[in-house]
């Protein structure tokens, strides 16, 4: 189920995310910054209570300070630290998907809100005519991200049924040339995406979690 982040955090409406020079001096520095744009044009059209503003640091390590969530590229192990406390994962840099890591804090499971997110994001994810992925299916591998650090888990992932941009997981489909890339969630043929698609469900579980 989805983790609030504490109310000085939601009254502002806005998480500040702050780009990794693995982002900002690589490939994927305009798939982030338009990832942020679309993300922000369907929460504007679906109400979802939340926006990503770019952050000008880091997280701190050591407390709140700093951005909320952070974006880098990933290729094998990575290391963070949060609250004081250092993380890590592993994720190949040719994977499909990416990962986020939701720093939590509290007294309780009742009382838990999210300190921290941490997105990572394959360097050279690369599809299955074993070429890079092309900047379309980037931007919907980043947006799928964006919506974890929004507060939801992977058991919120939307069903089959209702499979959207949150679906896990989501399948390549190369096009001709990179520029023609989409993802689909896996076993279907539709939503191709870009464009992004929010479901019902997805929709009203970032609001709930926005109140």
């Amino acid at each position: 189920m989805p983790t609030p982040w504490p109310d000085y955090v939601k009254t502002t409406k806005r998480l500040t995310i702050f780009p990794t020079s693995s982002v900002t001096s690589g490939p994927w520095g305009k798939v982030f910054s338009k990832a942020i744009a679309e993300f922000n044009t369907l929460s504007a059209n679906n109400s979802l209570g939340v926006t990503f503003a770019l952050g000008s640091s880091a997280p701190d390590p050591s407390g709140v300070g700093g951005a909320d969530v952070q974006f880098s590229t990933i290729n094998g192990a990575v290391q963070f630290t949060c609250l004081d406390h250092q993380f890590s994962y592993t994720l190949a840099g040719t994977a499909l998907q990416g990962h986020t890591s939701v720093v939590k804090s509290g007294f309780d499971a009742s009382s838990m809100k999210v300190a921290k997110a941490f997105i990572c994001v394959p360097a050279t994810p690369t599809n299955s005519l074993r070429r890079i992925m092309g900047d379309p299916a980037k931007l919907v591998l980043a947006a799928h991200e964006l919506i974890h650090a929004c507060g939801l888990d992977d058991t919120d992932h939307t069903s089959f049924a209702a499979a959207d941009l949150f679906f896990y997981p989501l399948q390549d489909n190369p096009g001709s040339t990179p520029s023609g890339d989409t993802l689909t969630p896996f076993g279907k043929s539709t939503p191709a995406m870009p464009p992004l698609v929010l479901s019902s469900d997805t929709i009203k579980l970032i609001q709930t979690n926005w109140k």
